[in-house]
């Protein structure tokens, strides 16, 4: 289905040893514990960053509902994310 399609993995993200602004914020805000979910959270994090669909913290937090931290790391989670959405540096 995506033959041809272009894919950024987490490993895709960061510019040599500079980390993405959502990374950077992650570690910030103690965003992960176990860190099985951060990928795919830092990668829907930036998807809809891209979209412009991070205006609030509600609707962050219902647009991440579908990414799980059974860790209880989600309150950083939304705080990464609100801290790159507020300051910029988003791709």
């Amino acid at each position: 289905m995506k033959d041809g399609a272009e894919i950024t993995t987490i490993e895709g993200i960061a510019k040599g040893d500079e980390l993405h602004p959502l990374q950077q914020a992650f570690i910030d805000h103690d965003a992960f514990q176990c860190g099985y979910c951060t990928p795919g959270q830092i990668c829907s994090a930036i998807g809809l960053l891209k979209e412009g669909k991070a205006n609030s913290r509600t609707e962050v937090k219902e647009m991440m509902s579908g990414n799980l931290c059974r860790c209880g790391a989600n309150v950083g989670i939304i705080d990464a994310i609100m801290q790159v959405k507020d300051g910029g540096g988003h791709e």
